[in-house]
């Protein structure tokens, strides 16, 4: 699906939000799988670790009809740090470049099925990543970047709940992108065009219920 067709798809989603019957809030905490990102003469390593961060959802829930039942706008922020590396493919040296700082700053729709108690649900995001390095010589990235994610929602009561959520993040390079993150303009450019990468996380959301 092209860009334009995917942001009217939000708009739409977004102008409904404005009658939506359910807002929620959810923060979470898990953790980041390895991000590969190769070079033309090296790789750069990250080691996965912990991530964190919270949504903000307009939408409506189980009791909607339609189109609109379960479906969500969702604003979202994600922060992870990682130990980042990079390695010569020739001499198998690494030079540590310190941490990479990742932030992830994204908007998108879900939409869920299921019986007001559990949840499961898919969505579909696009936005920015922020690449911060540690390293003083290294500069910073920012980064288009398109995301699908799907999870289970468990109603405990009509206003709080569990969520636990996967996501697969894309964030776009064109292949002779150099980072300056190693020695040389050869080692440090990129020949991938997307870094793929995932986080599982668990996390408590509240709903303000505005039907009444």
């Amino acid at each position: 699906m092209k860009l334009p067709v995917y942001f009217s798809i939000l708009f739409l989603f977004c102008g409904q939000s404005l009658f939506a019957q359910l807002f929620q809030f959810s923060p979470y905490y898990g953790t980041t799988l390895p991000m590969p990102l190769k070079a033309y003469y090296g790789r750069f390593i990250t080691d996965g670790g912990p991530n964190f961060g919270a949504n903000i959802s307009w939408g409506n829930g189980y009791n909607a009809g339609g189109i609109s039942q379960n479906a969500f706008f969702e604003l979202q922020y994600n922060y992870s740090k990682s130990g980042l590396v990079y390695e010569d493919y020739y001499n198998g040296d690494r030079k540590d470049l310190g941490d990479l700082k990742v932030h992830n700053a994204l908007a998108g729709i879900t939409k869920g099925s299921g019986n007001g108690v559990i949840e499961g649900y898919g969505g579909w995001y696009a936005g920015v990543t922020i690449f911060d390095v540690e390293d003083p010589e290294a500069f910073d990235y920012t980064r288009f970047t398109m995301a699908v994610g799907a999870g289970i929602k468990y109603y405990a009561t009509p206003v709080v709940g569990i969520r636990l959520h996967t996501q697969l993040y894309l964030p776009f390079w064109a292949s002779s992108t150099y980072l300056g993150w190693s020695g040389g303009t050869n080692s440090g450019t990129i020949s991938s065009i997307l870094s793929p990468y995932m986080n599982f996380n668990v996390g408590i959301f509240a709903n303000v219920d505005n039907s009444y």
